[in-house]
């Protein structure tokens, strides 16, 4: 049973120290580090010391790497004060101030940190559910087919879809038919190529449309008889 006596050492610091102290949100590491240095200056009555690493090593456990990364800490915050290996506390509690904001505000950041990870799995539960397999084809067999062309005409020249023949159906009705087997003609018999079966009906038929209302045809290609498109609409 351990017996501590103040006769075998103690270690004199103001209350004033010790209760600002205690407002600070310092990590495990860095307060390991601290109550060594309180230790090795104040417990021998001195304000700073000569302190090496490998003694602070010694006396906490930790390993150098933790903790020369908490003395940097610790001096970046004004709560220690270093000269080469001569470290000592910061009495001006004053000047901890803008750590104790920048701690709170690490915190608040980590925390928040910490929600984004811990929500992620369940963000990508949903993302998979959204994306299952079964959705996926879905969508892919849905854009397929709304793009696809099916082949019209005698010579099975004509692309369109089926959005697109049943705007032309909607659009010319009973000519629709006249109108492509007119296409597939000229396709065939001239070599004629163009970028959207669907665009060039409508073209010719809007210029059939504007040549009869000016009284000139000047033919239409595919061996289109002139006029054949001026009764639609």
């Amino acid at each position: 049973m351990a017996k501590p006596q103040l006769e075998n050492g103690h270690t004199r610091i103001a209350n004033e120290i010790l209760e600002h102290l205690a407002k600070l949100h310092l990590s495990p590491n860095q307060w390991q580090v601290l109550l060594c240095i309180i230790r090795k200056t104040y417990g021998f009555h001195k304000k700073v010391d000569h302190i090496a690493n490998s003694q602070i090593v010694e006396t906490t456990g930790l390993c150098k790497a933790v903790v020369s990364r908490s003395l940097q800490r610790l001096e970046l915050s004004n709560i220690i004060t270093r000269n080469g290996k001569h470290i000592g506390i910061q009495k001006d509690w004053e000047d901890w101030r803008k750590l104790a904001v920048q701690l709170t505000n690490e915190k608040v950041s980590s925390s928040v940190n910490q929600s984004l990870l811990n929500s992620q799995p369940q963000l990508a539960e949903q993302s998979t559910k959204v994306s299952s397999p079964a959705v996926t084809q879905k969508i892919k067999e849905t854009i397929q087919k709304k793009l696809y062309k099916r082949k019209y005409g005698e010579f099975q020249n004509v692309l369109l879809t089926d959005e697109e023949y049943q705007k032309l159906k909607k659009r010319f009705e009973n000519q629709v038919d006249a109108m492509i087997e007119n296409l597939s003609m000229g396709i065939e018999s001239k070599g004629y190529k163009y970028k959207s079966h669907y665009a060039t009906i409508l073209n010719w038929a809007r210029r059939d449309r504007k040549e009869s209302s000016d009284g000139t045809h000047r033919g239409i290609p595919g061996n289109r008889p002139a006029g054949a498109f001026s009764d639609l609409e």
